[in-house]
């Protein structure tokens, strides 16, 4: 070759950059921002799925037959010098205006038919157990004083009483009822409430003036509404109150009273009404 740029045929040229190093070259500006955004997207669809599997976990348990919670039991508030009374507060939750009856210095016990209001000892006595409308039988298993006087599991919920210790919870099968027989205690079952400070949701819709069976501040409390109020309303408000664990107490026009003093008495309901049921049944506080 006598020239530079003097090529045969059978020749090949390969330019180059004169030992120079080719600088390396950006993507551009818009595939940076797309793969920025999609990142960002990626990291927003795992937050969404943890925040609503985080959502679901805690929805609000429902009364079902596979559900035991283990209890506690709760022991009667005693006052040493004072007589048995009840103590009564009145409050308001969520618009719901809630009646708190406290009894003191008394022990709590079922009776079925209808409390002796003339008997002093008796300081607060609350319907219980449902009557069936059709055959008047108590629903539900109940033991009266040792004695199985009915069968039954068509509500979750469930109270015994054994060696004046009270138990509140939720469970299909529970050995508190065997208990009950064995050692001359009480039970009897209704619709769970609160479990373990979560309420539960039950199935009746329609409103009512509402009564509960409470564990509240390590004290067994009734709790009533004084305006007609849906089970989630009142479920709800009692959550909120701070109640630990509840059952429903026959509401509507069910009869119950109460002693602030030895001397007064203070009442709710038709005693009339509830005189036609035999199986009636009540819940109620003695004086120790």
């Amino acid at each position: 070759m006598n020239h530079f740029d003097d090529i045969q045929d059978d020749e090949i040229r390969i330019i180059g950059s004169n030992g120079k190093k080719t600088p390396p070259q950006r993507k551009p500006r818009w595939k940076r921002w797309l793969l920025w955004t999609i990142c960002i997207a990626v990291w927003l669809i795992l937050a969404l799925v943890i925040f609503f599997v985080a959502k679901g976990g805690s929805r609000r348990p429902q009364a079902s037959a596979d559900m035991v919670t283990e209890t506690e039991p709760v022991t009667p508030t005693v006052v040493k010098s004072e007589p048995a009374v009840v103590y009564v507060s009145d409050t308001v939750i969520n618009d719901v205006q809630l009646q708190i009856l406290t009894p003191v210095n008394a022990r709590p016990e079922l009776q079925v038919g209808i409390p002796d209001t003339g008997d002093h000892a008796i300081i607060l006595a609350a319907q219980a157990a449902d009557i069936r409308a059709d055959n008047g039988q108590i629903v539900g298993a109940f033991v009266l004083k040792g004695e199985l006087l009915s069968r039954g599991q068509a509500k979750q919920g469930f109270c015994a009483i054994i060696e004046d210790n009270i138990f509140i919870g939720i469970a299909e099968n529970t050995s508190l009822l065997e208990e009950a027989t064995e050692k001359d205690g009480y039970f009897f079952r209704q619709y769970p409430l609160v479990d373990n400070g979560q309420m539960v949701e039950n199935k009746p819709k329609n409103k009512a003036l509402r009564h509960a069976l409470c564990e509240l501040d390590g004290q067994i409390v009734l709790v009533g509404s004084l305006t007609k109020e849906s089970f989630h309303d009142f479920a709800q408000a009692l959550e909120d109150l701070g109640v630990r664990n509840a059952i429903y107490l026959v509401g509507g026009q069910s009869y119950g009273f109460y002693r602030q003093s030895p001397d007064s008495i203070d009442s709710w309901g038709a005693q009339d009404v509830q005189r036609r049921f035999k199986n009636v049944n009540f819940i109620l506080w003695r004086a120790a």
